[in-house]
C-alpha cells in the first residue's frame, strides 16, 4: 500500500512542480510556498516507504495509510481543478471573442 501511496504522492509533487510556470508564479506569487510544499511531500514520501515495511504488522498503521491515500487523491483533484481553472482563464484571455458567442 505504501508503494501505491508513494506513487500518488509523487504524482502530486509532479503536478505541483508543473504549476510553477512563469505566469502562475507571477500571478499568484506562490513559488516559495510551492517549494516548501514540495519539500514536505518529499519528506512524506520517505515516511511512507518506512510505513510500508511496518504496515503488515500494524492494523492501525494500515488504516492510517488508507486515509492518507484518500487525502492524496483529494489533493490531486484540487490541483487538477486549479489547473483546469487556470487554463479556462488563459483561454478567455487568448480568445475573448469565443466567450462573447455564449
Amino acid at each position: 500500500m505504501a508503494e501505491f501511496l508513494f506513487n500518488i504522492a509523487e504524482r502530486v509533487v509532479e503536478k505541483i512542480v508543473g504549476l510553477t510556470v512563469d505566469e502562475v508564479r507571477l500571478a499568484l506569487n506562490v513559488k516559495t510556498d510551492l517549494k516548501k510544499l514540495e519539500d514536505t511531500m518529499i519528506s512524506i514520501k520517505a515516511v511512507l516507504l518506512d510505513a510500508e515495511r511496518q504496515q503488515h504488522q500494524n492494523e492501525k498503521l494500515r488504516l492510517c495509510m488508507r486515509k492518507l491515500r484518500d487525502i492524496f487523491y483529494d489533493a490531486e483533484d484540487v490541483i487538477d481543478d486549479f489547473k483546469c481553472e487556470a487554463l479556462r482563464k488563459q483561454d478567455a484571455i487568448n480568445h475573448p471573442d469565443i466567450n462573447n458567442l455564449k
